[in-house]
């Protein structure tokens, strides 16, 4: 070994000159982990071993002599909060080196390279019969820290684990901005061939998945050709409605209300439960339709208390099952069996935050290899509370998360691989462990506020009535209330809470399209002269929109009893971008100035725009005004006479007798 030292000592010494060594400064290098055994298999004669794999990157500048690549034994507690410290940490280990690999030879400025590292079961835990150590991967520059198993005996109750799968849109308003090319491209980029959505409709669930679905994504709520939608946007959304159908397990699906509507937003507000109501309503019916469960609320903001409970109870007509955090019932880091109940009855499914939280990480098909090894120590360190106990433990991503389905796959299916680990089933709900009820706050004190507020659902309760009011006069009232309900009903959903600036967005594009119409009608307002006993006022109505106005009700109300509104005018039909005369047949009682009001309404009397005002001189003529006029007819005459008798010539005077 000495004499192959010295060799390579002398041939570097009589060998061209090569580029430097990089230094500190313009030294540096990347490590990405593309593979790990989860856990080393030493239940046999031999002790087994890890295989890690990974590539190499020089982010430098300059080339990288005999780069080497190490796995190293960590120091850190393996409890929950100390395999999330190690998992986030990035400083580089000086524990007992377990192998080392020498990448390259040289490695130029962006070139990467390929290692493999052997890890001996032997090294790890000895005297164990099953646990997870942490590691650490490391170069000069980098360091990535992760966990290895080893299993030598099984002496424990296998962990059931239990994986929350939601099945949502993404919180993106350009979904239900106006039917278009920009909409269509948002539905393909969101659920066509592809997207997150296409690929968990494409796998459909495995033993241990429970689906979380929107049912409006199922085939019963794809729109018609009716509808408005585009014929592609109409496509693309049954091809995804069919996959998810053809793949749907009853057995491991819970419908959530229509849009993943926010519940716990209902439980706050009397408007967002009027909105909310309706959507859970609608996924209980789906739920029926398919078989699956409908009973389970998830509050996006992770809370219940029992004012909560009973608030949810009413929503949804019985008392659903709530998700929650171990976290939303207690800081300990001991995670319960999934399926418990509180003092009062409340069932609940406890979710573990830690890893959720890894699975909503996700956001790429490599992230699942370190995220495996995560699940991997979690497991053992949950296992290691109560190893003879069986339980199940709930994984659900974050509300504001979505994982990338492809790696939340391989992670789910990774249970395979750990042996304390076996699949759940959400029917073992059933099989609950005898446990002390689990207790919860009376209340909530500190609530984060939801998008749908109160305000904002009295608005959007309102522009219901507005919207259901003008589709009554509008020509295309069906197919232009079926595309507004639609978008406006997304307003419900819980997934705004992770993209406020979308709502707005679609919340006030909305208010503008049901207030449109109305401001597009208009009634001419201004001085009028009524000079008689009966007689008809005219009104002009005018449409400055483009489309057909229907079944308008014009109604006039004097604000004053000097002047009545004798009949009602005929509903009228304006067309677009015209006017339309109406007219009042009234009676004048006594003279004077009155105000009417001047309102359009729809068939059931609810006021469309804005009303306007004419202003009426009223001066009603009455029977005095025949004798008046005769008078005046007389005087006319004596006055015509007495002008011609007094212009008639005067004779000629007879002639004088003394000129004659």
């Amino acid at each position: 070994m000495r004499g192959a030292c010295v060799a390579a000592a002398l041939a570097g010494l009589l060998a061209p000159a090569l580029p430097a060594r990089a230094s500190a400064s313009d030294a540096s290098s990347s490590l990405t982990l593309t593979s790990i055994t989860p856990v080393v298999d030493a239940t046999g004669a031999s002790s087994g071993s890890a295989t890690i794999r990974g590539r190499l990157t020089n982010d430098g500048s300059t080339t990288l002599e005999n780069p080497a690549v190490s796995v190293l034994l960590g120091e850190a507690e393996m409890t929950r909060e100390g395999i999330d410290d190690w998992a986030k940490g990035e400083q580089r280990a000086a524990g007992e080196t377990l192998d080392r690999d020498v990448a390259a030879r040289r490695l130029a400025p962006g070139q990467s390279t390929g290692f493999t590292l052997e890890v001996d079961g032997a090294d790890l835990l000895p005297g164990r019969s099953w646990g997870a150590v942490p590691i650490s991967v490391q170069s000069p520059e980098d360091a990535v820290h992760t966990f290895l198993g080893i299993h030598r005996a099984k002496e424990y109750e296998p962990l059931k684990m239990l994986w929350g799968v939601p099945v949502t849109l993404p919180p993106l308003n350009q979904l239900w901005t106006s039917p278009g090319e920009r909409r269509t491209r948002a539905w393909r980029e969101a659920a066509g061939p592809g997207s997150d959505l296409a690929r968990l409709a494409a796998s459909g669930p495995r033993p241990g998945d429970v689906r979380l679905v929107d049912p409006l994504l199922l085939p019963e709520a794809v729109p018609g050709a009716d509808s408005g939608v585009p014929r592609a946007e109409r496509e693309l959304r049954a091809d995804l409605a069919e996959a998810l159908d053809a793949r749907l397990d009853p057995r491991r699906t819970i419908v959530l209300p229509e849009a993943d509507a926010d519940v716990a937003a209902a439980t706050q507000s009397d408007a967002a439960r009027t909105l909310v109501r309706p959507r859970v309503t609608g996924a209980q019916r789906a739920a029926d339709d398919l078989g699956a469960r409908a009973d389970v609320a998830w509050p996006a903001d992770d809370l219940v208390s029992e004012d909560r409970a009973d608030a949810l109870e009413a929503l949804y007509g019985r008392q659903p099952a709530v998700v929650v955090p171990r976290t939303a019932l207690t800081d300990d880091a001991f995670t319960p069996h999934a399926f418990q109940s509180t003092s009062s009855g409340t069932p609940l499914l406890v979710s573990d935050p830690e890893l959720s939280t890894v699975a909503g990480d996700l956001q790429d098909p490599g992230d699942a290899v370190l995220a495996t090894q995560r699940l991997v120590a979690d497991s053992a360190s949950i296992l290691g509370d109560l190893p003879g106990t069986a339980r199940t433990i709930l994984v659900v991503p974050p509300r504001s998360s979505r994982p990338d389905p492809r790696a939340y796959r391989s992670v789910r299916e990774a249970v395979a691989s750990i042996p304390w680990t076996a699949r759940g089933d959400i029917t073992d709900e059933s099989e609950e462990q005898a446990s002390e009820p689990l207790e919860i706050p009376d209340t909530l004190d500190d609530v984060p506020t939801p998008q749908l507020t109160e305000t904002r659902a009295r608005r959007l309760v309102a522009d219901v009535v507005t919207r259901r009011s003008v589709a009554t006069v509008r020509a295309d009232g069906p197919r232009w209330q079926s595309e507004v309900a639609a978008s406006q009903l997304q307003l419900t959903s819980a997934r705004w809470r992770s993209g406020p600036w979308h709502f707005r967005t679609l919340a006030t594009r909305l208010h503008a399209e049901v207030e449109r119409t109305g401001q597009e009608v208009r009634v001419a307002s201004g001085e009028v002269n009524f000079f008689a006993d009966t007689g008809r006022l005219q009104v002009t109505v005018e449409n400055t929109s483009d489309v057909e106005l229907k079944d308008l009700h014009v109604r006039l109300r004097p604000g004053s009893p000097i002047l009545r509104i004798d009949d009602e005018p005929e509903p009228v039909v304006v067309a677009a971008r015209s006017r339309r005369t109406v007219t009042v047949q009234a009676s004048a009682l006594a003279p004077g100035r009155v105000p009417i009001v001047v309102e359009v309404t729809d068939p059931q009397g609810r006021v469309i725009g804005e009303p306007a005002e004419l202003r009426v001189r009223v001066s009603p003529t009455g029977g005095w005004i025949y004798w008046g006029v005769a008078l005046v007819a007389l005087a006319s005459v004596a006055f015509g006479t007495w002008r011609t008798v007094r212009r008639r010539p005067t004779p000629a005077a007879p002639a004088d007798p003394e000129d004659s």
